[in-house]
């Protein structure tokens, strides 16, 4: 098979999977959720254990394996933070979505990724995961931004989302700045796969990294860009449910946070 038809293979596959899967977790029932969560836990500690063995592995299957433990780890984490009326460690898994501490909890798993891999020669783990971390702290910001100074009115998230940001009026300079920059990233990225060639590890590399970017600058502008925009009511009921996932955190009533 050739090189870029493996590659499109494995994007639409994982990705597709690593986007998908906290919305399908949000609908379990919570006995099924239960067993997901743990089922995803134990591929955790596989994928920790696989990131260690191929840090050195600069073969294209090291690549793809690395990048694919790494997703792992990411997609245990968007479902960690999903479990309402939760006790002891799971409840605090669930109250880290303030937006301060949602984004402290994803250091650990950084700083683990980074000790697993020290001196390797594959490095796509904690730069893959880097990239998520950019991408999903974007997308909060600019989301919470965007639905706030649409309208002024009720939120899209729950009302302790906002506790430590600035005021949103600040908040939404942040799209511009962050689109530019993973745009940006996605061009480097993307340049030197071309210029080191599909087969090698940079390459591989490179094109991982500069597809996460793309997906990441489309779901910026899948935030921004006013509902009435999207052509067919199809795609606009089906964006305005993807809209209210976050909301299912803890099926609490919505309201403005300015109102305290």
């Amino acid at each position: 098979m050739p090189a870029y038809l493996v590659m499109v293979t494995y994007l639409v596959l994982v990705l597709g999977a690593a986007a998908s899967a906290p919305a399908i977790y949000d609908r379990l029932p919570r006995a099924v959720s239960d067993w997901m969560f743990g089922l995803a836990t134990v591929g955790v500690v596989g994928a920790l254990v696989g990131l260690s063995l191929r840090r050195d592995d600069l073969s294209p299957g090291g690549i793809y394996a690395a990048h694919f433990y790494t997703m792992i780890i990411w997609v245990w984490l968007e479902l960690g933070c999903r479990s309402p009326g939760a006790t002891g460690l799971r409840r605090f898994g669930f109250s880290r979505q303030s937006s301060l501490w949602q984004e402290v909890t994803w250091l650990p798993p950084a700083l683990g990724i980074a000790a697993l891999t020290w001196n390797g020669a594959n490095q796509i783990g904690l730069w893959s995961f880097l990239l998520c971390w950019w991408a999903h702290l974007s997308m909060r910001l600019t989301a919470y931004a965007a639905a706030h100074a649409r309208t002024g009115g009720p939120l899209l998230w729950p009302p302790w989302f906002a506790v430590g940001l600035p005021p949103a009026q600040v908040l939404s300079a942040i799209f511009p700045v962050t689109v530019s920059i993973t745009t940006a990233a996605c061009a480097l990225f993307a340049c030197d796969a071309l210029v080191a060639g599909a087969t090698t590890a940079e390459g591989v590399t490179g094109l991982l990294l500069a597809a996460q970017a793309v997906v990441a600058c489309a779901a910026l502008w899948w935030d921004v860009v006013p509902l009435e925009v999207w052509p067919g009511r199809r795609v606009q009921a089906w964006r305005s449910m993807w809209r209210r996932r976050p909301v299912s955190f803890g099926a609490r009533p919505l309201r403005d946070v300015s109102q305290g």
